[in-house]
């Protein structure tokens, strides 16, 4: 049956059962049943075997072109090898990709991916932001902006919990913070919202956060409810079965190859296809923080279009942007302007300054939409957005 299919592809034919079958010595019923078990993890994991035995193959030719040189020992043959050596170099360069580039190819491309069955609908939970962009997409990057302590890590963890309770796969890459830290906050939100839909909408007693727990775990009895005990393991039990995968320093992630791998390998081991950096400032490790900036913004980019995944960072405001007066184009990212160039979509949260339970969200910058923005309500204590329960903002 391989064989079959290696000769379907040699002939540019697709390898249909029936072509398989009239190419090998297999039954047709065979082959069928053969391919009825195929599915897209299959295909996903052959993807990606293929993609790294072509990597092993480039690096062979390329040992190659080195070897032949290593026996150079003619001076005057100099000009010739340097010639030879960069016409199999540029060989290997363009190996990387045997894509047609025609107009119909990309055309046929487009549409095969538009009609697939296999796209994911990622909606936020941000229901206006959710209604003007679609959510995230795979391929794009998208950037929450803001200046310290203004809800940058509140807003990317309603999304993750909204996302990952739908069913979609995420990492997250804490560079700040410890991943321990991060899921007590996940699950302080998990047991806030626990609290809401069993009818406490008391904001004053919604007091959970991953703090909190850390202060008084060991006093539970003499500190929490019984309300609070059950909305605690139940919230337990919630995280552990979301398909989330929280990396921090201590894996290395700050090194940008290091992210890269990991980014890959979920990609491929989980189907993970959301992936969140906290924040981008800390990540990179040569260089000014205008290069570490762009670096970290350049490599974003790549890897969201390269592996088809959306990539979601998260930025620090400079001080001028901060304290600024008036209106401006620019985020003033903390680092330069590469962030927003490179941005599909770039949110601009805050915290209102008179009523700390509204959080405000912006959509800045846009490159596929126009511009909008929502006011939220919030638990203070947990992060938690409370839209579905308070639908008017309090006075």
């Amino acid at each position: 049956m391989w064989n079959a299919v290696v000769q379907c592809y040699q002939e540019n034919i697709p390898p249909t059962v029936e072509a398989v079958a009239s190419r090998s010595e297999v039954e047709h019923g065979y082959v069928q049943a053969v391919a009825n078990q195929w599915n897209d993890d299959d295909s996903r994991k052959v993807i990606y075997h293929s993609a790294e035995l072509k990597k092993l193959g480039m690096l062979s030719d390329l040992r190659n072109v080195g070897r032949d040189l290593s026996g150079l020992d003619d001076p005057a043959a100099v000009g010739t090898a340097i010639e030879y050596s960069m016409a199999r170099l540029s060989g290997v360069a363009a190996n990387q990709t045997n894509r047609s580039g025609d107009a119909h190819s990309v055309g046929e491309s487009a549409w095969a991916e538009l009609e697939s069955e296999n796209h994911t609908e990622i909606k936020t939970g941000i229901e206006w932001f959710d209604e003007l962009a679609g959510g995230l997409w795979p391929g794009m990057n998208y950037w929450i902006v803001g200046a310290y302590k203004t809800g940058k890590t509140t807003l990317m963890r309603n999304i993750i919990l909204d996302i990952a309770e739908n069913g979609v796969a995420c990492d997250v890459f804490c560079a700040e913070g410890s991943r321990e830290m991060f899921a007590l906050d996940c699950q302080a939100m998990i047991a806030t919202r626990l609290l809401c839909e069993r009818g406490e909408l008391n904001q004053s007693k919604l007091r959970l956060s991953g703090l909190f727990l850390r202060r008084a775990w060991r006093r539970r009895d003499a500190v929490f409810t019984a309300q609070e005990h059950k909305a605690l393991k139940d919230a337990r039990e919630v995280w552990n079965t979301l398909n989330i995968r929280v990396w921090d320093t201590v894996d290395g992630i700050r090194n940008l190859v290091t992210l890269r791998h990991r980014i890959q390998q979920s990609r491929f081991e989980f189907g993970s296809i959301v992936h969140w950096l906290d924040y981008s400032q800390l990540f990179g490790e040569d260089g000014t923080i205008y290069e570490r900036q762009s670096n970290t913004a350049k490599t974003v980019q790549e890897i969201a279009q390269a592996e088809n995944v959306a990539v979601c960072v998260l930025a620090q405001r400079n001080e001028s942007a901060i304290g600024g007066g008036g209106e401006s184009y620019s985020v003033g990212v903390k680092g330069g302007g590469d962030a927003s160039a490179a941005a599909d979509f770039l949110l601009l949260p805050t915290i209102d300054h008179e009523l700390d339970n509204v959080f405000h969200v912006r959509l800045k910058h846009s490159r596929h939409t126009g511009l909008g923005e929502g006011t939220h309500i919030i638990n203070r204590s947990s992060g938690l957005i409370l839209d579905r329960w308070f639908k008017t903002l309090p006075r």
